[in-house]
């Protein structure tokens, strides 16, 4: 394979995921707080800003010269290093805003990590949202509704799961060393240890969910931990209530 078939191959298997995580961010079934606060705002920002410059790359890949493609990578990673929404400053960003969080009394309740996996975990069963508020009973959905938008949900969080944030930058950072000739250190918060919960349904999910690649055939799974997490929210009302 000669330089410009890898540089295409590689932009087109990037782009096919951050296109798909952002399109997946902006079409979500139902509001998602977390995309509205900064850890979520800082996510698409460094999506946005992988995919100009991979778009730019690879529409040239037929017509232009290497040449000419490294000097326009090379003005890029110019201005890139010195903006203030810069990739690996967004970076950076999101790792400790993942660190915080996985120190906080909700992350820790559910024995979750700063990791990215867990986070989305969270937001997907422990935060408000429209199908916790059916569990929970503030709202009415019927059966065959509850599990569409379940489905649809699904897909489109596994499309934010796959591009990982860790992940993404290496593999966008090794794409850009040929020409920048510049390596770099991305640290990860790493934590492999599944702490067990009070909630078997959860625990279950929590597994599976990263071992699967087709996270709508979960849904069934995913609206039994919804149930669960709600029903152990209304005993502990009650208890309180006596």
């Amino acid at each position: 394979m000669n330089p410009e078939e890898w540089l295409k191959e590689e932009a087109s298997w990037q782009l096919g995921k951050i296109i798909d995580a952002l399109n997946a961010a902006h079409t979500m079934p139902f509001h998602c707080a977390w995309l509205e606060r900064d850890l979520g705002k800082n996510y698409m920002e460094m999506l946005k800003g992988m995919e100009s410059l991979l778009l730019m790359i690879w529409s040239q890949l037929n017509s232009s010269s290497i040449s000419k493609i490294e000097h326009q990578v090379m003005v890029w990673y110019g201005r890139q290093k010195r903006s203030q929404k810069n990739i690996l400053s967004g970076y950076y960003r999101l790792q400790e805003y993942l660190t915080e969080w996985a120190s906080s009394p909700e992350a820790q309740s559910y024995g979750l990590s700063g990791k990215w996996s867990d986070y989305l975990l969270f937001v997907m069963a422990v935060e408000t949202n429209l199908l916790t508020k059916a569990s929970s009973g503030i709202i009415s959905l019927p059966a065959r509704n509850r599990e569409t938008i379940a489905t649809l949900f699904l897909s489109k969080m596994q499309m934010i799961y796959t591009a990982e944030p860790h992940q993404l930058c290496t593999d966008f950072f090794t794409w850009l060393s040929p020409f920048t000739q510049e390596s770099v250190s991305l640290p990860v918060f790493e934590d492999d240890d599944l702490r067990q919960t009070k909630f078997a349904a959860f625990n279950v999910f929590r597994k599976e969910l990263t071992k699967s690649d087709q996270w709508p055939s979960l849904c069934g799974m995913y609206l039994d931990v919804l149930d669960e997490i709600a029903g152990k929210r209304n005993e502990q009302q009650e208890e309180e209530k006596t």
